[in-house]
């Protein structure tokens, strides 16, 4: 099982923060995130990582000094990049409809991506690894938030609440999509079919507000 280990430390992002100090840090971050969808967590090493750039593991610990440091940038990142791309989406629509179907889109789209080997990695280790599962919800927290604040826009009149449930509900249902494509064929005409489906039902969702 992954250890991860805690840090008094600073974030990275606080000491280096140059050109050359960032490119550093992505490279770092792409080197590991590759090691663990090709690997799984065991692969995770710093050690390892740092060999693979070309650098010390010293030099590795001035830009990440444990485990932990690492895996929240390479999940910020992902998170990050993920809710950008369906706020884009979002917004090249005009409809609430299209506005809430941009939204499913947008998830069901990350979820044929590489990348999501990450997510199902860190939910099994949650189930054993407290640190692994404050991580967990801090990046699920974070994806909540960004599409409460979507729906807002879709419908202003929505209590903060209620707005919190729908992105729950959303985030739930994309979940257990992402467990049916681990073992279905995601672009089978029954989970396109599947895809609509959840399109309709969470419109109707929003319409019984």
């Amino acid at each position: 099982m992954l250890q991860v280990e805690k840090s008094d430390r600073p974030p990275s992002n606080e000491r280096a923060t140059g050109t050359k100090g960032k490119i550093r840090r992505q490279q770092i971050i792409d080197a590991a995130k590759h090691a663990l969808i090709e690997g799984g967590s065991n692969s995770l090493v710093l050690r390892d990582v740092a060999e693979q750039i070309g650098i010390t593991h010293g030099n590795l610990q001035y830009y990440f000094p444990t485990k932990n440091d690492l895996l929240i940038a390479i999940f910020d990142q992902a998170v990050e990049k993920y809710t950008e791309s369906m706020k884009v989406a979002v917004s090249e629509t005009s409809t609430r409809k299209g506005r809430l179907d941009a939204i499913v889109d947008a998830g069901v789209a990350e979820l044929k991506t590489p990348e999501t080997a990450l997510w199902r990695m860190m939910m099994s280790l949650a189930d054993h690894n407290p640190d692994m599962a404050s991580i967990l919800k801090k990046e699920n927290d974070l994806y909540e938030q960004v599409v409460a604040e979507e729906l807002k826009i879709i419908s202003p009149n929505l209590s903060v609440q209620r707005r919190r449930h729908i992105a729950r509900i959303i985030h739930a249902i994309l979940d257990g999509l992402g467990v049916q494509f681990s073992y279905e064929d995601p672009e089978s005409p029954e989970m396109r079919a599947l895809a609509s489906e959840i399109k309709i039902a969470l419109y109707a969702v929003l319409e019984a507000e």
